[in-house]
């Protein structure tokens, strides 16, 4: 039998607060999740699903962590992608490239010319380099339910409702939250619950399913700005840029048009798109730290997993595997994710980690 380690509160039912639980649980400890809404609400739930190694070498090692357990939950499938870079970032492109290559996974940089052999209409310079590589593909859906029957096996015990903060201390359903190790993921909400509010930025994120004849492999333009997802035959996930919120509970509002503003994004580089046609949309608040990196690690005894936007369903099951090696003090804090680097004053920085391709 598992020998028990303590008590652990989770506060926040996303995908990090999810597979920190997982995390815990698996090390036995009674796990106890805070969640305001409901199991996935919010960005989790409205992800596009791409499992994405486009992110900073520095953070390579916890994207392909993701890669393997999300395979290891079953619910990952393997899909060719293009990715189109600005070509001011064409030298660092090459540096993930080649980090991947060491890691076995097919990636490489061709030109445009070469890739017409995938049946693909692409506009632009046959000479425009172009990235391409094989990534993850998880529909968040079942990564919820997933990790939740998981946990629903497990000494795990799911409180919804929202937790307060009150001076130095949590509050639930006016009861203070008591744990021995204290974790807050709760994405956009973060800074209210931890006091460091000037130091995130808080985004709406969006994305729109289209129909038409959509591609088979997923293209992602930082030149035009936009990503196209397959989901099935003739069906596809587009998303283009995000707008900042001053509120958290604005991120759900979608602006009319706004689905035919990124659909030109795409005409731009697939002429396809001119015949695509929204059958859905939806958004959700996203939160990134001022320097565009996350945030993980200790801070006034809470343990913090946040500012993960547009990674967070790459990057959650490593980070939480750290924040967890961290709290168990088997592991350093990485300083360049440690909440303490916000302490110095506000950072100004790119909202995404994608961004800092050739900053990290």
């Amino acid at each position: 039998m598992l020998h028990r380690r303590g008590r652990a509160a989770v506060v926040g039912g996303g995908l990090s607060g999810l597979w920190i639980s997982y995390e815990l649980v698996r090390r036995g400890y009674d796990v106890t999740l805070y969640e305001a809404n409901s199991v996935g609400y919010g960005a989790s739930s409205r992800a596009a699903g791409i499992i994405s190694l486009q992110l900073p070498r520095s953070l390579l090692g916890y994207a392909i962590e993701g890669v393997k357990a999300y395979a290891e939950l079953g619910v990952e499938r393997m899909t060719k992608t293009l990715w189109i870079p600005r070509p001011e970032e064409l030298h660092c492109i090459k540096d993930v490239i080649s980090t991947l290559r060491l890691e076995g996974i097919d990636a490489d940089v061709l030109r445009l010319e070469e890739l017409r052999g995938l049946n693909l209409k692409l506009a632009g310079d046959d000479d425009l380099p172009v990235s391409i590589m094989v990534q993850g593909v998880v529909s968040p859906g079942d990564a919820l339910g997933h990790l939740t029957k998981a946990l629903a096996d497990a000494s795990f015990t799911l409180k919804e409702g929202p937790v307060i903060r009150k001076g130095d201390r949590l509050f639930y359903n006016g009861l203070e939250v008591e744990a021995d190790l204290k974790f807050i993921a709760a994405g956009p909400w973060t800074p209210e619950l931890v006091g460091l509010r000037d130091n995130f930025t808080i985004y709406r994120c969006s994305a729109h399913s289209v129909r038409g004849q959509t591609p088979n492999v997923i293209v992602e333009d930082d030149i035009n700005g936009f990503y196209v997802v397959p989901e099935a035959e003739g069906q596809a996930i587009v998303g283009g840029g995000d707008s900042q919120l001053v509120r958290p509970e604005d991120g759900f509002r979608l602006s009319q048009g706004e689905a035919y503003e990124v659909l030109e994004l795409v005409a731009a580089r697939l002429p396809d798109a001119e015949n695509f046609y929204p059958v859905s949309s939806w958004a959700a608040p996203c939160i990134s730290a001022s320097d565009g990196m996350p945030v993980v690690g200790e801070l006034n005894g809470y343990y913090i997993l946040t500012g993960l936007d547009g990674a967070g369903l790459t990057l959650s099951p490593g980070l939480a595997r750290l924040v967890v090696d961290v709290a168990e003090g088997v592991s350093k804090e990485d300083g360049r994710l440690s909440p303490r680097r916000l302490l110095y004053g506000r950072l100004n920085g790119p909202r995404e980690p994608f961004d800092r391709l050739c900053e990290c």
